[in-house]
């Protein structure tokens, strides 16, 4: 009896209409999911990441929906509070990753490799591009990025796995927002 019920509470959202191309887009938000490994230890949570121009805010939710831990970096500096509400503070994201979670988070990188291109501030190691030129395989600041999948027909991707190292993720995403 309350399976049915279940079914009948979820919610279906309309067709994203995506830009056929990332070019342009400097603001964004994703909801997804996203998995890490480091060395035999793994994770796994949901995610919704806001960007702009001034920032990031990242949170980080169980799979029961609690948040585990909110990321924010600006020009000032990166703070991490984790569940227990406890507060840490470092100049930058892969420092402060690196100091409390053990890995760094290449987040100045993340922001343009989510959008399915290279970051320009750093060279290129090699590249692979699909038929329609967009990339399917990255290689940059020592992190090997592949793109399993974009979202239908758009230049955004929907799928993808970094490697570094020690450290792998799998990046899915769910939903794509862009600020009017």
């Amino acid at each position: 009896l309350v399976l049915p019920l279940l079914g009948a509470c979820a919610v279906t959202r309309a067709p994203q209409t995506l830009p056929a191309s990332s070019a342009g887009i400097e603001a964004f938000s994703l909801s997804g999911r996203v998995a890490v490994k480091v060395e035999r230890r793994g994770y796994t949570a949901s995610l919704h990441w806001r960007h702009t121009a001034t920032g990031d805010a990242v949170r980080l939710f169980s799979p029961l929906g609690t948040v585990i831990a909110e990321l924010e970096s600006d020009d000032q500096g990166a703070t991490l509070t984790t569940s227990d509400r406890k507060v840490h503070r470092a100049a930058d994201v892969q420092t402060l990753t690196r100091e409390i979670l053990g890995w760094d988070l290449p987040l100045a990188g993340l922001r343009h490799w989510v959008l399915g291109r290279a970051d320009p501030s750093a060279p290129i190691d090699g590249e692979e591009r699909d038929a329609r030129a967009r990339l399917t395989t990255l290689a940059q600041n020592e992190w090997r990025i592949v793109y399993i999948e974009y979202a239908g027909d758009s230049g955004l991707p929907a799928r993808m796995a970094l490697a570094h190292e020690r450290l792998s993720m799998r990046l899915l995403v769910d939903r794509w927002d862009f600020p009017q």
